[in-house]
């Protein structure tokens, strides 16, 4: 009778299935007919994680560049490969030369997070007016690469594509906030943090209407740290940039942020801390926090400090840019058996040169949903559809509104959305949708949205 009675539960289990599958096949060959596929394509993966089987494909093993979607993949891997225990480190040090003066070391490992007041909390563990021979930066970490490769130049001086080295303070960044004075005069200007390292050049105006668009541009072809404000000043505007050569930004605002405690920087340099110096203090940031920003903001810096930890692990250093691809794409053929041609540039997905098949990324979903390490930080890192990260403003008003767990990815011509769906039934849904060559970013994600609608219901 038991017998009897699993054999039925498991065959209407597989008709449900079955049915639900039909139905939903019909319902996206219906969308496929839209007119946005007359000059643009996609690739698309389903799979049912609870009963295990693909439940719809289209073109799945076309090669398609990933965008940021891409952060999945190396948010799997550095859980799988560095853990969850795992931290990334800025620490000082202090050394007595020999002729009894005090060298101070600041060591990196591109902590992607760290900010000012993580700055100051590591600098109050120095006692004020004391005068230090050397405040040395130890950037041995990495090399000196400081962009991926296949990554567009033009796309500098913004956030999203800092110089990267082994000290990131604030990011690389600096953000500079404009609001308008009176007619006619300069607007007021704030910049945080505030610094030195960079010139403010101030040219524009207040409450004129002269037709000169306001912007805040640094001069970043000449690798130039000037920030020139022109145009008119009609409204408070805010920008935030990165500062060409980052190492230096950090180490500059540290000896000010000293000096404004009365300690005295004789030098600064760049060298190896020695392996007899005394730790001082210690910042540790999670890996569960970096990948948090990682997928929840499409945080570039995010991903690409975790590509170069995954680098670490061949016990070099410095460590190679290519050195963290080379790992994510043993997990692909080993652990994930890719079927197909690849290619991992980076980890962020800024790389022109990333290709990746959504059948592919959706077993690595499928991966991280069976490990419950994995899967808890992913999914609780993910944006949420109509609340949270780029998916905020996407199907409030819907029946996805909240069941949509997705990381977005957007470069020109190119539209991404990977994640988990909760459907009605009780199941989860892993998806990938991978939109190529369309220059209606807009419509296409109003298309993904109706198939993440469908995946609901």
């Amino acid at each position: 009778m038991i017998t009897k009675t699993i054999s039925t539960v498991f065959i209407t289990f597989f008709l449900y299935t079955s049915v639900f599958a039909q139905s939903l096949s019909k319902s996206i060959d219906f969308l496929l007919k839209d007119t946005l596929f007359h000059d643009s394509d996609v690739s698309l993966a389903i799979y049912d994680l609870d009963a295990d089987s693909m439940l719809y494909t289209y073109r799945e093993n076309k090669l398609c560049r990933p965008a940021s979607s891409l952060k999945l993949l190396t948010s799997v891997v550095a859980l799988e490969r560095l853990g969850r225990d795992y931290t990334i480190k800025t620490s000082l040090y202090e050394k007595k030369n020999i002729s009894g003066g005090t060298n101070l070391y600041i060591k990196g490992e591109i902590d992607p997070l760290f900010n000012e007041d993580d700055l100051l909390d590591m600098l109050a563990t120095i006692p004020k007016k004391i005068s230090v021979d050397t405040l040395f930066a130890d950037c041995t970490f990495m090399d000196s690469v400081y962009w991926g490769p296949g990554w567009s130049w033009d796309d500098t001086p913004w956030e999203f594509q800092p110089y990267i080295s082994p000290l990131m303070l604030c990011g690389g960044c600096v953000e500079v906030s404009a609001k308008p004075s009176s007619k006619g005069e300069p607007p007021i200007v704030e910049c945080t943090p505030k610094s030195a390292f960079y010139t403010i050049v101030n040219e524009a105006v207040s409450y004129v209407d002269s037709g000169s668009k306001f912007t805040i541009l640094r001069d970043w072809l000449e690798n130039c740290n000037t920030i020139r404000l022109r145009g008119d000043c009609n409204a408070p505007k805010s920008e935030k940039m990165n500062l060409y050569s980052s190492q230096n930004y950090f180490i500059t605002v540290a000896k000010e942020r000293l000096s404004e405690k009365e300690v005295d920087i004789k030098h600064c340099a760049f060298a190896e801390t020695p392996t007899d110096a005394t730790l001082l203090h210690q910042t540790e940031q999670p890996i569960a926090d970096v990948i948090h920003e990682a997928l929840m903001e499409s945080n570039n810096l995010c991903a690409e400090a975790l590509t170069y930890h995954l680098g670490a692990l061949f016990g070099e250093r410095p460590v190679h840019q290519k050195m963290g691809p080379e790992i994510i794409k043993a997990f692909l053929d080993y652990t994930i058996k890719a079927e197909t041609e690849y290619n991992i540039a980076d980890g962020s997905g800024l790389s022109l040169y990333n290709y990746l098949s959504a059948e592919m990324l959706i077993k690595v979903l499928r991966h991280a949903y069976h490990n419950s390490d994995i899967f808890d930080v992913i999914y609780k890192s993910l944006p949420v559809s109509g609340v949270s990260g780029t998916m905020k403003h996407r199907t409030k008003n819907s029946s996805a509104y909240k069941k949509i767990h997705a990381k977005t990815g957007t470069v020109k011509g190119v539209c991404t959305l990977a994640g988990y769906v909760q459907a009605t039934n009780g199941h989860t849904l892993a998806f990938v949708i991978f939109n190529q060559n369309s220059m209606n970013s807009h419509a296409v994600r109003m298309w993904q949205d109706k198939v993440c609608t469908l995946l609901c219901k």
